[in-house]
């Protein structure tokens, strides 16, 4: 979710075109994802994500969060050179990043979605974001305040096997939501915004939210894992 990957040259000299999304063009049908379902609901926003990318032309990253229908979405991001993370362009990166996230009121962003093909992901859910969720259903979640945190280059390892389903959407699926099975813990390592090592580990809510967000540098979305029958119009019984 590398600004020189495998050299040490500037971003300036590089070929952008592996790193930023700067094509309006949807993938095809089949080039998508070999899951049938999948591949069936990706499909049917590549529309939006046509129209949308139309009226968008901003170079990256965006000051937005990208549809399901921009390829970056569908791409392997790459891994950030250890030696580019203090450069203007990486940084103006993770403010861009860390600004949208803030601004869509979501809990975790990555890279991709703002058009940057980078391995990159900002988490952080708010003591006024809990306040919107009532109190029993934050404690069937397991949701709990934590403060921005910034991982470059992250790492996922699954601590406990256990499975829990329970509804996600996506900022690149505005509207949508649908049951998604994820492992109940989860241990992230990365680097920080000024290079140096960071470790994680949790269970509940905000495991589910990091493997969210790492399944973006994979260019996996959470449609490819969905519980299908449960894929719903968050408000479909106000557009009656």
């Amino acid at each position: 979710m590398a600004l020189t990957i495998r050299t040490s040259a500037s971003l300036r000299k590089m070929n952008l075109s592996r790193v930023f999304s700067t094509t309006a063009r949807a993938p095809t049908f089949w080039s998508i994802t070999k899951n049938q379902a999948s591949v069936t609901f990706t499909w049917l926003f590549n529309k939006l994500g046509r129209l949308s990318l139309r009226r968008r032309q901003s170079k990256p990253p965006h000051d937005y969060v990208v549809p399901v229908g921009d390829p970056i979405l569908r791409g392997q991001a790459l891994a950030v050179d250890h030696r580019n993370i203090k450069t203007k362009e990486t940084q103006e990166v993770l403010d861009q990043l860390v600004k949208v996230m803030r601004k869509k009121g979501a809990v975790g962003l990555s890279a991709p979605q703002i058009g940057v093909g980078l391995q990159i992901i900002v988490v952080e859910n708010t003591k006024k974001q809990l306040e919107l969720v009532p109190e029993e259903l934050r404690q069937i979640r397991e949701m709990q305040e934590f403060p921005l945190k910034i991982f470059i280059n992250p790492k996922l390892k699954v601590t406990d096997y256990s499975t829990v389903v329970f509804p996600e959407g996506c900022e690149s699926l505005p509207g949508y939501q649908a049951n998604v099975p994820r492992y109940y813990g989860v241990n992230v390592t990365g680097l920080d915004r000024e290079g140096m090592p960071v470790a994680w580990q949790v269970t509940g809510w905000p495991a589910r939210i990091l493997q969210h967000e790492v399944e973006h540098l994979r260019g996996d979305l959470y449609i490819d894992i969905m519980d299908s029958r449960t894929f719903i119009d968050c408000f479909w019984d106000r557009k009656k």
